[in-house]
């Protein structure tokens, strides 16, 4: 993965990485409101097939001015992958798995648009 990404038309730069994970910072909306990547991985084993995998974690917090005058990690998403090591599963299982995700909340005619009804309404 390269150190610096654009995403959606916003640079976040590289601010650490180590065998365990990575930070990636952007600040266009000012450096006290910064929105953060992060990505991160663990190995596991299934509890049911005692199948090895690893588990990887990207996660955006996005700081916001609150209405107390504080400013907080005001909204945050993760996605969390766990695949089994095999030569069976393969990037595109893994692709398949997150479009379901993305075209559950995602608003255009593509999606089924339900992100308010999940995330904001708490709808079931």
């Amino acid at each position: 993965m390269d150190n610096n990404l654009t995403i959606s038309t916003l640079g976040f730069k590289l601010i650490f990485s180590d065998k365990n994970g990575s930070e990636r910072r952007e600040v266009s909306r000012g450096v006290n409101l910064p929105e953060v990547m992060t990505v991160k991985h663990q190995p596991y084993v299934d509890s049911a097939t005692k199948k090895a995998g690893t588990r990887s974690v990207l996660r955006f917090d996005r700081h916001l001015a609150l209405a107390d005058g504080s400013i907080a990690p005001g909204c945050s998403a993760y996605l969390v992958v766990s695949r089994l090591t095999d030569t069976g599963v393969t990037s595109a299982d893994v692709l398949a798995v997150v479009e379901r995700i993305v075209n559950t909340v995602q608003e255009d005619d593509t999606g089924l648009d339900l992100a308010d009804e999940i995330f904001v309404n708490g709808e079931q």
